[in-house]
């Protein structure tokens, strides 16, 4: 998605502080594109190679910038990874939704191709997932805000994981539902991932359980069925203050709630 991370507000351990700390400061490297998937009609998904990779945990996200007519400088956007970091991490996956008005996403997600180059710099960000937090995991997300729950579900299967995750995805509509068809199968291969749809624009589609925004009896009622012990949340900053205080209200650990916010 096309935003700056305007929040960060993380269950994180001191560990993972630490580590983040001591991390080398990652360097702007030039990628080729070597894949590019429309999803949605208005999300791309782009696969870069990565020429000096580094490994990174599920959630983590790279700036891209490219040059902007008009502008002195090239300009850069933050993007979640989709892709999981197992068995490989040198080829990684992003899902770019076009927004109006947008400087860089409408160049990255209609006008990129095969065979291009774009500067990349990461990975960054500690709202991760790895098998050593646990689970079961309710994954809450609007729009391209499941880009990085795609990498954690991804990389739980390629690892052989069986930790129980709920993933609630709201969309606009059906047609709208960014990795609609892997999620189905995803679903159905998996007895640990359960996927629960809400669609704000299609009243009545038989694939959607909910017809409306994220709510507090949504996120309650699915808290209940999943019985979480964590909790992820991604999409715009109302849906995820929203989300975090109903989570904590409902009894969870504020340090098992983490939030990812975009404007």
């Amino acid at each position: 998605m096309e935003s700056e991370v305007i929040n960060l507000n993380q269950g994180s351990s001191e560990e993972t502080d630490r580590s983040a700390r001591k991390a080398p400061a990652p360097k702007w490297q030039v990628a080729e594109v070597i894949g590019v998937i429309a999803e949605t009609p208005e999300t791309t998904t782009l696969r870069l190679a990565v020429p000096e990779p580094t490994e990174f945990v599920s959630g983590q996200y790279y700036n891209i910038r490219i040059p902007v007519e008009g502008r002195p400088r090239p300009i850069q956007r933050a993007y979640s990874i989709a892709s999981p970091p197992f068995p490989q991490f040198d080829v990684v996956e992003f899902g770019i939704k076009e927004m109006e008005g947008g400087l860089v996403s409408p160049v990255l997600a209609k006008k990129t191709a095969v065979g291009d180059t774009l500067e990349v710099r990461g990975p960054y960000g500690a709202f991760v997932w790895s098998e050593d937090k646990g689970g079961p995991l309710l994954l809450i997300s609007a729009g391209s805000g499941v880009v990085p729950f795609m990498s954690m579900i991804r990389y739980a299967k390629a690892k052989g994981l069986n930790v129980p995750m709920h993933l609630l995805f709201s969309s606009k509509s059906a047609e709208y539902v960014i990795y609609s068809q892997e999620l189905k199968d995803l679903e159905a291969e998996l007895d640990w991932l359960t996927v629960t749809h809400t669609f704000t624009r299609d009243p009545g589609h038989p694939g959607s359980r909910y017809h409306r925004r994220i709510d507090k009896e949504m996120v309650a009622e699915l808290t209940a069925e999943s019985q979480a012990k964590l909790a992820y949340i991604c999409g715009p900053p109302e849906m995820v203050e929203l989300c975090e205080v109903v989570l904590i209200d409902l009894g969870m650990d504020p340090q098992n709630v983490y939030s990812e916010k975009y404007d």
